[in-house]
């Protein structure tokens, strides 16, 4: 009986670091790129259809031109998406890299206008 429980506990734990170890679907630096076209992506929709629901067909293709743009399958984000949500200090890193690439954006945009 102690044997099969601490059996069990030994292959749980080891199932535990193997899922913690698991490498992201996609390097940060890619979903830094990735994620800074989906919030401009998102941002533009938002702005263009003043915060209407669109459908879902919409979304299908203006997601399908990023995947294509980086060279990834919709599959490919979805698993980075969950990976990171699981890696939350990771993601909040990527996340401060995009939200600073999109200030630095926005700032040269404005000293480019008259």
């Amino acid at each position: 009986m102690v044997s099969v429980l601490l059996r069990k506990i030994t292959i749980a734990c080891l199932l535990l670091v193997a899922a913690c170890a698991k490498k992201a679907p996609l390097p940060k630096e890619k979903m830094v790129d990735v994620m800074t076209d989906v919030m401009l992506m998102e941002s533009a929709n938002a702005i263009n259809y003043n915060h209407g629901l669109l459908p879902d067909s919409l979304w299908e293709k203006e997601y399908a031109v990023i995947f294509s743009k980086h060279h990834i399958a919709k599959e490919q984000f979805k698993t980075a998406i969950a990976y990171y949500q699981a890696h939350p200090e990771q993601f909040s890193a990527i996340m401060e890299k995009v939200i600073t690439r999109l200030q630095k954006m926005q700032f040269t945009k404005q000293k480019e206008r008259p």
